[in-house]
Order: structure tokens, then C-alpha cells, then sequence
């Protein structure tokens, strides 16, 4: 539902992105077990002591996903899986480890906030910004940022005048990482301003990506400065369709 501004309500939610008027959501012990052991087979740690923050986040995209489209996975395994397990396979990843504190990371069309939330929550303390070319979607993730810590931001930028709107992320950003926004060859445009040399972009694609647009990614990327590093292919649980992480320096 989308609330319009001469629409009336009792409920002081409805059209707030105030973490206050969205509690956290439990998740059934069951959905958290299943989650720790996923986690345990791709070998994520650390997700025990981030269970309250994850329930924080999960109970304010919730609530105001209510008049606000953001998702259509709302019920918790789905969310678990669809969201944060998702958006945390990119932390394989070498570049993931070697993160540096003061460069910003910037996480492209954040949407809902994936993979940027979770990748925050769990690479404290390095810097975020969840950009977002949507007012109201930008509102919203400014609020969840808070949810993660004072190391998180949101922004709302719009593609290619990013490097204009925001000039101190021109240049300077160690990573940017980008699911579900647009083609590869869109994306690493859109990144290439940002990032400093030797800076990387991961984009997170389903399987078909492996087909027209790779090819396409891969002759933009090197016209745009870039640098082929890997196709990391991955399941998130048995019988389903692979994930692709495709990776890009910038040169």
C-alpha cells in the first residue's frame, strides 16, 4: 500500500520510516537454527551476536514496507535467505578481507538496503553509503543505516551524477557493490567515477548473467578502465540456481 499525503490513518506508522514505530521482529528459532547452518557451510562467522541488530533491521523494513514497496520477501526464512544470507556471500571474497577503515565502500541502487546493510553490520568498522536514486527510498535507508551504526549513511544520488552531487566519494571509494539495480555494463559505469585505483566492483547476478551481458561487461569494462578479476558461482542452498559475483578493478 502507498500511502498519498491527503490520506487519513490511526496508525502513526504508516508513512514513517522512524525505526521507533517499527520494532524489531523475532526470528522463529527454527528459521535462525537453519540460518546459522547455512552460514556455517559458506563459511560466514559471526552471526550470533548480530541476531538482535539483524531482528532490528528486519521488524523496520517490515513495518514500512507496509506503504512503501521495498521487497515482496517479507516472512523470515525467505528474508534470511533472500536478504542477508545473499547479500553476505560476497564476504568469500578476498577483497572483503582486507578492507581498509577510512575509504568509503558505497553500495549502488541499496533499494531495501541489500547487499549494503548487511555487508556494513558485518565489516564494521569501514565506512558505508547506500545510495539510492528514490527520495523515499533514500529516506528510508538513512533511518535503517541507524539501526547498523554511526559508520553507515544513505544518500540519494542519482547514477551518472554521482561523481557531481557527491564529490567527496569521486575517486576515493575502495569498493562498490551493486544487486538487482541494471545490467553489468550500467553499473560499472555508474561505479567507475567512484571508485580509487585499485578499487573494486562486485555485482551480484543470477545465472543468465553468464550469457549476452558478461560478454557485454566484459568489452565495456576494460573502455572503462577496468579490470576483469574473477566469476565466483555459488549456492546459497542445494537445488537452487546459482549466484554469480562477478568482480572488477578498476585500473
Amino acid at each position: 500500500m502507498l500511502l498519498c499525503m491527503n490520506d487519513v490513518s490511526d496508525d502513526p506508522s504508516l508513512g514513517s520510516v522512524d525505526p521507533a514505530q517499527h520494532p524489531p521482529l523475532a526470528f522463529p528459532d527454527a528459521d535462525w537454527a537453519w540460518f546459522l547452518d547455512r552460514c556455517e557451510s559458506l563459511g560466514i562467522t559471526g552471526a550470533p551476536e548480530r541476531r538482535p541488530r539483524l531482528e532490528a533491521i528486519y521488524g523496520h523494513l517490515v513495518g514500512v514496507n507496509r506503504w512503501l514497496n521495498l521487497t515482496r520477501i517479507t516472512d523470515a526464512r525467505s528474508y534470511l535467505k533472500g536478504h542477508i544470507l545473499d547479500s553476505l556471500v560476497a564476504l568469500a571474497d578476498p577483497r572483503l578481507k582486507h578492507l581498509a577503515e577510512g575509504a568509503p565502500c558505497v553500495d549502488l541502487g541499496s533499494g531495501g538496503g541489500y547487499p549494503g546493510l548487511p555487508l556494513a553490520l558485518w565489516t564494521h568498522p569501514v565506512p558505508w553509503v547506500l545510495a539510492d536514486a528514490r527520495k523515499r527510498k533514500a529516506d528510508f535507508l538513512a533511518a535503517a543505516a541507524t539501526l547498523v551504526g554511526p559508520q553507515v549513511t544513505a544518500r540519494h544520488l542519482r547514477g551518472l551524477e554521482t561523481p557531481r552531487t557527491a564529490p567527496d566519494l569521486r575517486g576515493k571509494c575502495q569498493l562498490v557493490t551493486s544487486r538487482a539495480m541494471a545490467q553489468a555494463v550500467e553499473v560499472l559505469t555508474e561505479a567507475a567515477p567512484l571508485l580509487r585505483r585499485h578499487g573494486h566492483c562486485i555485482i551480484y547476478k543470477g545465472p543468465a548473467y553468464l550469457g549476452e551481458e558478461r560478454k557485454s561487461a566484459l568489452i565495456r569494462s576494460t573502455k572503462l578502465g577496468y579490470r576483469h578479476v574473477a566469476d565466483r558461482s555459488l549456492v546459497l542452498e542445494p537445488g537452487d540456481p546459482e549466484r554469480i559475483l562477478t568482480v572488477f578493478e578498476r585500473q
